[in-house]
């Protein structure tokens, strides 16, 4: 079993692993010189444009966001890909590779609380995990 150190914030909201950021950095970058290079236009020469209200594209700025969102937590195509992998990993969880059960650590804590129970005050330790594998 694979034990990682929970993320901070800034971990979890700069992370790009399983992110689609990197597939649409260079439409977004267009998009952003795009809405720059018109709203110079119109600061410079407002006779080119009639006036529009803000709210419509709020709305439509609203809801890419959050599509976008949910595009990215629920991408298919990472969710079969894992459900693969998974399930492939899945034919032998008792080995000894870093991705199956933990079964020492399992087995010392049973011992542990048993001992504990049965009133021994020197407790075995429990097993630590070594380069983020847990036994």
């Amino acid at each position: 079993m694979i034990v990682r150190p929970k993320p901070n914030l800034i971990g979890v909201l700069t992370s790009l692993k399983g992110s689609i950021a990197k597939r649409i950095a260079w439409r977004s970058l267009l998009v952003t010189l795009l809405a720059s290079a018109i709203v110079l236009i119109e600061t410079l020469h407002p006779s080119y444009f009639s006036k529009v209200s803000a709210t419509p594209f709020t709305l439509l700025g609203l809801s890419l966001s959050i599509f976008m969102s949910f595009r990215n937590n629920a991408c298919y195509d990472r969710w079969y890909e894992a459900r693969k992998a998974w399930g492939d990993e899945l034919e032998d969880p008792f080995g000894r590779d870093e991705n199956d059960l933990p079964t020492d650590a399992l087995v010392r804590s049973i011992e542990r609380d048993v001992l504990a129970a049965l009133g021994v005050t020197q407790l075995p330790p429990q097993l630590e995990p070594v380069d983020y594998v847990l036994n």
